[in-house]
């Protein structure tokens, strides 16, 4: 399963499609950073002596604002990382990688099984990079203040974090398994879009929150954001979240599997 697994990261490296996806989820990252350090670096140049700054006219608490936006400026970004899933598989289709590596490995179960872990470990590895940007440039941010800039890396953040890195794996896998059900890059990203959009617009929210809860974008929202001070209505549990999530990315997986053992390759 190792050789398996290191042949698939070693191909995924090789597919042009996947480091300009890389690069381009990357940049936007790094421009929801930039905005989220601009911002930052005010409320702290403006801190009074209660906890309190003033940005724009607006009263912020300094401490709940600054860690309140370091979780959605990685999310917002984060929800396009499912795209980075719909280009590796469709690339392997379109670059006959898919046929080869099924010639390679005959177990179609556990070449599948290795496929999936190699997505997840670039996304996780992906994620890690993100985070790791995002307390330094947060640390440079609130460095004049000892209380905010000890807090960076004060043991409360590894569970926003580890929340963070499990939503952009699920999703991510969840959105392969799905594009190699349909050997096509466009519907993996056509079905991201549209959750995004789903999510993103409220309007299920506020017509059913339940059924709300059950969409994995939405899902994401509820394990990522919840105990912040955010503006979205949020429609379930963080464990909630989590095991929708997680049930989305185990459904296709299997019916990925299940798909690929049934056909030709």
């Amino acid at each position: 399963m190792l050789s398996i697994v290191r042949s698939e990261l070693t191909k995924a490296l090789t597919l042009p499609s996947v480091w300009i996806m890389t690069l381009l989820l990357t940049a936007v990252l790094l421009l929801f950073q930039f905005q989220s350090f601009t911002f930052n670096h005010e409320l702290v140049a403006n801190l009074r002596g209660d906890g309190t700054s003033e940005v724009d006219g607006l009263l912020v608490v300094v401490d709940a604002s600054v860690f309140t936006d370091y979780v959605a400026y990685i999310f917002n970004p984060a929800i396009l990382t499912p795209l980075l899933g719909a280009v590796i598989a469709g690339a392997e289709f379109r670059t006959g990688q898919f046929g080869m590596s099924v010639l390679a490995v005959p177990d179609r179960g556990r070449l599948l099984a290795g496929k999936l872990i190699a997505v997840a470990l670039q996304v996780l590895t992906l994620g890690v990079i993100w985070i790791g940007a995002a307390k330094a440039l947060l640390h440079l941010a609130v460095r004049d203040s000892d209380a905010l800039a000890g807090g960076v890396w004060s043991p409360s953040l590894p569970l926003a974090d580890a929340r963070i890195l499990l939503f952009m794996v699920a999703a991510t896998v969840f959105i392969y398994a799905l594009t190699l059900i349909a050997r096509k890059t466009l519907v993996g990203v056509i079905v991201t879009v549209l959750l995004i959009m789903v999510t993103m617009t409220q309007v299920l929210a506020f017509v059913s929150p339940a059924v709300d809860a059950l969409m994995p974008f939405s899902a994401a929202r509820n394990l990522v954001l919840a105990g912040g001070d955010v503006a979205v209505p949020l429609t379930g549990s963080p464990a909630r979240g989590a095991a929708v999530l997680l049930g989305w990315a185990v459904a296709s997986c299997v019916a990925a599997v299940a798909g690929v053992l049934r056909r030709d390759a």
